[in-house]
């Protein structure tokens, strides 16, 4: 195994430790990317001060992150996963955002319900539980492998997610698409 892997770690009683899980949330780490400042649609650039919507769309079974002009935005969208507003800042850098908490769980949700998303599903769920947006209740295993038994902490909706061995460049991949779709540079508002 390369060195560079994530190592499954070992059992006690068949299951997983919650020390094992608090070192993985370490691992994680974002290179956030910044809003394109024009819209996805139009191709015109947003002024400094003015208000357009980031929105997860579903295009072609591929969730794709759009920014917007109000002019533009039609929010009955059958594509559209989740939204926000946001509003071009006067500052060429500032912090960092995460997308509102719904859209966060809704995007989530997503991927779980999608097979092939495993290794999406799984990374979201650790970045949800640094984010303190799920609490992680147990893990046990399964004949498929070690599954996480989680717990979204405002609507106590329960979930099972596998546990997916990683390499580091995995890792990085996905947290760049998510970077990318997820994270915004001026605090989102939702109407």
């Amino acid at each position: 195994m390369p060195a560079n892997e994530i190592q499954s770690p070992a059992r006690s009683g068949g299951v997983l430790s919650r020390a094992f899980h608090s070192s993985r949330l370490s691992m994680f780490n974002f290179d956030f990317k910044r809003s394109s400042r024009k819209c996805s649609i139009s191709g015109r650039e947003f002024d400094v001060g003015e208000e357009y919507v980031s929105a997860l769309m579903d295009i072609d079974g591929e969730l794709v992150r759009q920014d917007i002009g109000c002019d533009q935005w039609n929010e009955s969208q059958d594509n559209c996963i989740g939204w926000w507003k946001s509003r071009v800042p006067d500052l060429t850098k500032g912090q960092v955002y995460w997308a509102p908490r719904d859209v966060l769980v809704s995007y989530f949700k997503r991927l779980l319900e999608q097979k092939d998303e495993r290794d999406k599903a799984y990374v979201m769920a650790i970045l949800l539980l640094q984010k303190k947006t799920l609490k992680l209740l147990d893990t046990t295993a399964a004949d498929e492998g070690d599954i996480m038994q989680l717990m979204e902490n405002s609507s106590r909706e329960r979930f099972e997610v596998p546990v997916v061995d990683l390499t580091e460049d995995q890792i990085n991949q996905i947290q760049a698409e998510f970077a990318e779709k997820l994270f915004t540079d001026v605090a989102p508002t939702q109407d």
